[in-house]
């Protein structure tokens, strides 16, 4: 640990300079235990293996006895907003936030781009993060299948919190995780902050 403490050191100054915003506070609060754990956190969820200095590849850890997820095993009631779907194995999708989660659905379903998507509801995809100190799991919005086999996990969220950026940096790792195991296709993360955002994220991922 010793030996790469200095880039460890580097790494946090560099985030803390550029990252971290004080509000005019004085910076020696961000020694406080709370502070510097969210730090530890955010650290621990980016670093990955240097996989060019031939370290372990990060790889996923495989559920013993469900290894594989499928939207034949999803069927529930709900009355919560619906819209029927084509381009879905699922017959519906759930929209938790109406407005934005229905216009992200819509394009989903108009796109030339996508071969296929699902609503994460009831289909068990959830990826393990640590907050503050505690475990949580992180369910995305929607699965997307592109044209060109790229499965994409999208989320769909406009204000962004502490905990989302969490959220957000487990789920890049997870992506990691899974293209380095090379047995469960090519996928990717993208948030969508703003629904006119759509289009743009398929086009780049779809290229």
């Amino acid at each position: 640990m010793h030996l790469i403490f200095p880039q460890v050191l580097r790494i946090v100054r560099q985030f803390l300079d550029k990252r971290v915003d004080y509000h005019g506070a004085n910076k020696k609060e961000i020694g406080l235990e709370r502070y510097r754990q969210l730090i530890v956190e955010r650290l621990l969820a980016a670093v990955e293996p240097d996989e060019g200095r031939d370290d372990a590849r990060l790889l996923p850890r495989i559920e013993r006895f469900r290894p594989k997820g499928s939207t034949a095993e999803v069927e529930f009631s709900t009355v919560r907003p619906c819209r029927q779907t084509l381009k879905s194995h699922v017959s519906h999708v759930i929209l938790d936030a109406d407005v934005w989660e229905g216009s992200v659905a819509f394009q989903l379903e108009a796109s030339h781009l996508v071969k296929a998507y699902v609503k994460n509801d009831h289909l068990g995809l959830m990826i393990p993060y640590e907050f503050e100190q505690q475990s949580h799991l992180y369910e995305p919005d929607f699965l997307v299948r592109l044209v060109n086999d790229l499965m994409l996990i999208l989320e769909v969220k406009g204000q962004e919190r502490e905990q989302d950026r969490q959220k957000y940096a487990a789920a890049r790792r997870w992506v990691s995780a899974v293209n380095n195991s090379g047995r469960r296709g090519r996928w990717a993360f993208e948030v969508c902050k703003k629904p006119a955002e759509v289009g743009e994220l398929l086009r780049k991922r779809a290229g």
